[in-house]
């Protein structure tokens, strides 16, 4: 089974702790429609996920030891190809919190309101 054309989704915004269920949710929404029609397996897809959310954690907290506070987006353009995510493009955006910058917009911000 191999569905027509490339899909696109974002998790926005989400915590590394729960990026991964994030990114379940918005995969298995997008095909929702295939699943109820019966076109796909979604145990089998699930299992696709699995993986592609396995690969992220090696790369992200494996070998890039971003902390679970940390927060991400993940884009991800793929096909889905005998009920299995192929991935096209993926792109991880990584926010974490800069410690000197958010003291000084603190002072600042503070400064102008306190006087």
């Amino acid at each position: 089974m191999s569905l027509e054309g490339v899909l696109e989704i974002r998790t926005g915004p989400v915590r590394v702790s729960g990026y991964a269920i994030k990114l379940r949710r918005v995969i298995n929404g997008v095909l929702r429609k295939y699943y109820l029609d019966k076109s796909l397996d979604p145990k089998k897809i699930n299992e696709s996920v699995s993986q592609l959310n396995s690969k992220l954690f090696e790369v992200i907290v494996g070998r890039y030891k971003v902390p679970k506070e940390a927060v991400v987006n993940i884009q991800l353009r793929f096909r889905v190809k005998d009920h299995s995510i192929v991935t096209e493009d993926i792109n991880v955006e990584v926010f974490d919190k800069d410690e000197i910058l958010s003291g000084n917009i603190t002072s600042d911000v503070k400064e102008l309101l306190t006087g």
